[in-house]
């Protein structure tokens, strides 16, 4: 009896050792998450596409439309979507998203969302779209939306074009010639983007050449799918020499040494490179271990509505996963500020 008393006691108060350390490790997570939030931030990878709060969306869609999107939602953020499937999405979204009203008005809700996370430089990507006013149309209504949203705050917002893969060339040509236009209305840079699976871009390798030889900086996906081939990957590094990557999950043994050899940086989306399928396990991402050694490493949240994340989030899963101090973190961060692109182009 006495015996069953000793094992009772031991238990209980290994239990309420377990409790309290739990504790201490949500108030050490807490504490972190806080200390990430008030800390100021850049935001250099976000595609304004994946991005609308979702308080936005369900204040404009058909009831219909959202509960088919919060279906879609879920499935990629509970990891039952593979990186191909994932794509889906956009258009689900598109369809909500689809006059230049509700882009202006989308785009200052997302200005307001960054704020609240205590984001003051921001890189916005989209591709051109016409829903009714042509390519030139859609491009003013985000840049308004971007006027709108920072006035009198301590955001400042650019934006990047982006092109896919499958773009066709008069529409790359066109998005080149909006970029140059703009280039001191607020469009700093390029993107090419897009399933990678689908082709190496080769058709709008010349709109890219036009682009930096009017010093305006690209950025590359790459390395987000393993069907990537080392003979794409070098091809696209080597002709379009991008000024920073995204993702670089699955870079083949001569990317890798690229980037390294040309300190490219990189754009590092922890929750999206788990959430989209291109790793299991946000600790497999070889960007991590890249910032450890001092390269060069953006942290970014890709796309914050898809993979429900924050920046100041990406920033603790970066510490978590690094070991790496807040203000470690913090003075990483810091020094690639040099590669936005509002810098590359010497402005």
């Amino acid at each position: 009896m006495m015996m069953n008393k000793f094992f009772l006691a031991c238990a209980l108060l290994c239990q309420s050792l377990f409790i309290q350390a739990a504790e201490v490790d949500c108030a050490a997570c807490n504490q972190l998450s806080e200390q990430m939030k008030n800390m100021q931030k850049s935001e250099l990878h976000l595609h304004i596409g994946g991005a609308w709060p979702l308080e936005y969306l369900k204040e404009i869609s058909e009831p219909q439309e959202f509960s088919d999107l919060c279906l879609m939602l879920n499935q990629i953020q509970c990891g039952e979507m593979d990186y191909h499937n994932a794509f889906r999405i956009f258009g689900l979204i598109s369809k909500i998203m689809d006059s230049d009203e509700r882009i202006e008005n989308g785009v200052e809700a997302l200005c307001k969302d960054l704020l609240l996370d205590n984001v003051v430089y921001a890189e916005f990507r989209t591709g051109l779209k016409d829903l009714g006013s042509g390519l030139e149309g859609y491009l003013n209504a985000v840049l308004r939306g971007m006027q709108r949203g920072t006035d009198g705050t301590p955001l400042k917002a650019s934006l990047i074009l982006s092109l896919r893969r499958d773009t066709n060339y008069a529409i790359a040509e066109q998005t080149i010639d909006l970029a140059l236009k703009y280039r001191h209305n607020g469009v700093v840079g390029i993107d090419l983007s897009g399933d990678s699976t689908q082709g190496d871009g080769k058709h709008v390798f010349s709109a890219l050449a036009r682009a930096k030889e009017n010093r305006l900086p690209v950025t590359l996906h790459i390395g987000e799918s393993k069907k990537e081939t080392p003979e794409q990957q070098m091809l696209e590094l080597s002709t379009i020499q991008p000024e920073r990557i995204g993702h670089g999950v699955h870079l083949c043994e001569e990317g890798n040494k690229w980037i390294k050899d040309k300190k490219t940086p990189i754009e590092l989306c922890l929750t999206s490179a788990v959430k989209a399928g291109m790793i299991n396990d946000a600790k497999e991402h070889p960007a991590l271990q890249l910032l450890l050694q001092g390269h060069p490493v953006a942290i970014c949240t890709d796309d914050p509505l898809v993979f429900n994340t924050t920046l100041s989030q990406e920033y603790v899963h970066a510490a978590t996963l690094t070991g790496l101090s807040p203000q470690k973190i913090q003075e990483s961060q810091q020094q690639v500020q040099v590669y936005r692109f509002i810098h590359i182009r010497g402005e």
